[in-house]
């Protein structure tokens, strides 16, 4: 009898033993401080590629503020699809986070009729870059203005084209804002390439390139930039009007931003975020950004949630008023 008493009392003893480590575990695991491995940082361009670029340089900084590695993981292909699919359908611990552009969450949804994600699968963290679009001609061409151009497509309706990277793509997008807003009738001509050198070639009269690649073509002769499609005037394109200055409203432009799967922990989010705000706002990105023709935001999350509401509508109002779906 004493000894099943004893061992009675010791099963008892040593069962609340284990409880209390239990607890003692869970608690110090929920406290862990986030990340707790490395950091995987999808980017849906290829390696160089100015968001590339751009990813790189901050991961290398918040490598360093985190504590953990930050590793970039280059997925292009698909209008960004392969590289956002990815990201929304991770874990979501905070651990793997998106680099990305307008086309993911902005664009896409509108455009493609069998997208494997849906935008609010993904939630905001920072806003990092804004990327304006340049509405560029042959850095001969005739057309020194946007009303010269304008003029000349309202003389011969139809007649002028203008370049893009596709159906559904940015470039074209935007074109067709200020094809509208215009009132003039312009043929859109696709190429893999965007176009870039047949506009220099005269082949076509005008493309929206992304700032990042178009700044060095107009520093180098090569092209001429007649607007930018942003919400303001470019700091390396001082002289160059906002198309919102000549036809308000036209300002469809691109952005960069980092993103995480719904679901994330606030903490997590929270912890990137401060850490975010803090590169973004140095001395040093906002240099390099302007270095790239790019225009730094930064901000909350709560400012990068507004804006993406807001753009998610102003891209889908371009496609819907044009019919625009791919499978």
């Amino acid at each position: 009898m004493r000894i099943s008493l004893f061992r009675c009392a010791v099963s008892r003893r040593t069962a609340s033993v284990f409880a209390a480590a239990a607890l003692l575990s869970a608690s110090a695991f929920a406290q862990t401080p986030f990340p707790t491995k490395p950091v995987r940082l999808v980017v849906p361009w290829p390696a160089g590629a100015s968001p590339d670029v751009t990813a790189r340089f901050i991961a290398e900084r918040l490598t360093k503020d985190l504590g953990q590695p930050v590793l970039v993981d280059n997925r292009p292909g698909a209008s960004q699809i392969i590289g956002t699919d990815l990201v929304a359908k991770a874990p979501a611990d905070g651990h793997t986070l998106l680099f990305t552009a307008a086309p993911s969450v902005s664009l896409n949804p509108h455009v493609f009729t069998k997208l494997p994600y849906k935008a609010s699968d993904l939630v905001p963290v920072i806003h990092v870059v804004e990327v304006p679009f340049v509405m560029i001609v042959r850095a001969n061409s005739p057309f020194k203005s946007v009303d010269e151009l304008v003029q000349a497509a309202k003389r011969e309706p139809g007649k002028l084209n203008y370049a893009t990277y596709g159906d559904g793509t940015p470039s074209h997008i935007a074109a067709l804002q200020f094809v509208q807003k215009a009132g003039i009738a312009m043929t859109a001509i696709p190429y893999k390439d965007g176009g870039i050198l047949s506009v220099m070639s005269g082949d076509v009269e005008f493309s929206m390139e992304a700032s990042a690649a178009a700044i060095p073509q107009i520093n180098g002769g090569k092209l001429r930039g007649l607007a930018v499609s942003a919400n303001g005037r470019v700091p390396n394109l001082p002289g160059v009007p906002v198309l919102s200055e000549i036809y308000p409203g036209n300002q469809l432009h691109s952005w960069n931003g980092i993103l995480a799967p719904r679901g994330t922990p606030p903490e997590a989010l929270n912890r990137l975020s401060v850490a975010l705000q803090k590169i973004v706002a140095s001395s040093e990105f906002q240099q390099k950004a302007l270095d790239l023709g790019l225009i730094p935001v930064g901000g909350t999350q709560a400012q990068f949630a507004s804006f993406l509401a807001k753009d998610f509508e102003e891209w889908g109002a371009v496609v819907k008023r044009n019919n625009i779906r791919l499978d």
